[in-house]
């Protein structure tokens, strides 16, 4: 089964677009348990040829699911229902277990289904759930979507209640093609990652930076956004994995559809090169 809803709808309809989001949400929460594969084009500074998103993009009202229990436990809610977790005081969906889940919160580089990251994840050994979505960042979000920690707070999109066995908080693409000034981008990735613990204290943390050439191969201001944040990342005391020279690296300089979005080949061709990198770290399972 599979869902498609525009990006960019109606501007003048935000209950269509919150009516299509909320679709997404329900949907992503089914591909989590291994019933559908939600998609939908990117919105956003970054389009990317054929990248679909695969969780959830939402505003607060849903006529899909509960609007959120306060009294009810979660384990008494039904898949896919909401619940307002009282530790970090926002909806969150109800989905099961997430013994061997990876949430990942991304951009454009992480909202394709066949996204080196998600797939990258997967050959892991965890199931993914995506969030954030195209054209946003530590510092920048688009008009649809915040950026990553105002999308989070206002419920542009949903996390999963429980325990995941991995966070990975990747970006900074577009906060690099809007100049985006350091500061601006660090107080980002302190504030998202901040408000992600209130939801997943007994979590991993992983931060992803930026694909990027390398310096010496015109990486530019990516390759400078992807270092700032693995600086940040050892600051808060958390595994960075840098990508900031990976199109170099990897001779992946063939394989991009536009410029900073790889081609599905080269997708494929990235994907294990992130999974090795996660075993290396001692970050997949099993």
């Amino acid at each position: 089964m599979l869902f498609r809803a525009e990006g960019r709808m109606d501007h003048g309809s935000p209950h269509g677009l919150r009516l299509a989001r909320a679709a997404v949400v329900m949907l992503s929460a089914l591909a989590l348990a291994g019933c559908a594969d939600p998609g939908a084009p990117i919105a956003g500074s970054e389009p990317t040829p054929s990248a679909t998103p695969t969780a959830g993009i939402i505003r607060p009202y849903s006529p899909h699911a509960p609007f959120g229990y306060t009294s009810v436990s979660p384990a008494q809610l039904p898949f896919g229902a909401r619940y307002l977790n009282p530790a970090s005081g926002r909806q969150e969906l109800v989905l099961g277990s997430l013994a061997k889940t990876a949430v990942l919160i991304g951009d454009s580089q992480a909202q394709p289904t066949d996204s080196w990251l998600r797939k990258g994840l997967e050959q892991a050994g965890y199931k993914v759930y995506v969030a954030g979505w195209g054209g946003t960042g530590f510092s920048v979000g688009t008009p649809e979507v915040h950026d990553y920690a105002h999308a989070l707070r206002l419920g542009d999109w949903l996390l999963p209640y429980g325990n995941p066995a991995l966070v990975v908080v990747q970006g900074g693409g577009n906060d690099a093609s809007r100049n985006s000034p350091d500061a601006a981008i660090v107080d980002g990735a302190k504030t998202v990652v901040s408000e992600l613990k209130e939801s997943y204290p007994a979590s991993k943390f992983l931060v992803v930076g930026t694909l990027a050439r390398s310096a010496a191969d015109g990486g530019g201001r990516r390759t400078q956004v992807d270092a700032l944040l693995g600086r940040t990342a050892a600051l808060m005391g958390l595994p960075f994995i840098g990508c900031g020279d990976w199109i170099s690296r990897y001779g992946l300089a063939q394989d991009l559809a536009d410029g900073v979005h790889l081609t599905p080949a080269g997708r494929a061709r990235l994907a294990p090169s992130f999974a090795q990198t996660l075993r290396d770290r001692g970050l997949a399972l099993g």
